[in-house]
């Protein structure tokens, strides 16, 4: 009985041991690169300030987005988006959870 219960005890210790990883996607989104952006500037210079994006939107040359979660082991995901929207060939606005004055004025 001692041993059932020594047993019982240790694998319910040990389930408490489990470690979860961190999950990172995307390009890293700080707002101090996304206040860097402003209107005018071309896809290039948008990509040596962010990175290159996640996923390339097919239907549309001219918006790009930029997405980036993070799920830690033991809590809740978050999400970070900035779309991007150019015209003739330059950043035009910006759109996302991102968005600080941006463009205003």
């Amino acid at each position: 009985m001692k041993k059932i219960l020594l047993l019982a005890l240790s694998v319910l210790l040990l389930s408490a041991c489990v470690h979860k990883m961190d999950i990172q996607q995307g390009p890293i989104l700080t707002q101090e690169n996304v206040d860097r952006l402003h209107r005018g500037m071309t896809l290039a210079q948008v990509k040596d300030l962010l990175g290159p994006p996640l996923m390339l939107n097919t239907f549309n040359d001219n918006r790009v987005d930029y997405v980036y979660t993070y799920k830690p082991g033991h809590g809740t995901m978050s999400v970070k988006y900035v779309t991007l929207l150019f015209q003739g060939g330059t950043l035009r606005d910006i759109k996302g959870n991102m968005y600080s004055a941006f463009l205003k004025g």
